[in-house]
């Protein structure tokens, strides 16, 4: 029988620039878990990257907010991320 595993990653920048995982991540969501049903797997996992995705849009506070959701073996099937570093200004130089 056929078998998908996929997975769900959620990470956040925070105000101060630290790197984190959120709470309870990376999920996972095996097909076996599902009655060996590929799609329902997967809708699972994206029902569950959306709602992680929603709670990411409440939030103002953070640099960067990242979910991805792909297969355990690397294929990344949706990204969404909001955000970036503050570009730094290059200081004038006046001689």
């Amino acid at each position: 029988m056929a078998r998908q595993i996929f997975k769900v990653d959620a990470f956040i920048v925070d105000a101060n620039g630290t790197y984190a995982m959120l709470s309870g991540y990376p999920k996972i969501f095996d097909s076996r878990n599902y009655q060996d049903d590929i799609d329902k797997a997967q809708r699972r996992a994206d029902g569950d990257m959306s709602e992680a995705w929603g709670a990411m849009c409440k939030n103002d506070t953070r640099q960067i907010q990242t979910v991805v959701l792909s297969t355990v073996d690397g294929f990344q099937i949706e990204k969404r991320t909001m955000g970036g570093f503050p570009v730094d200004e290059p200081e004038e130089v006046n001689e």
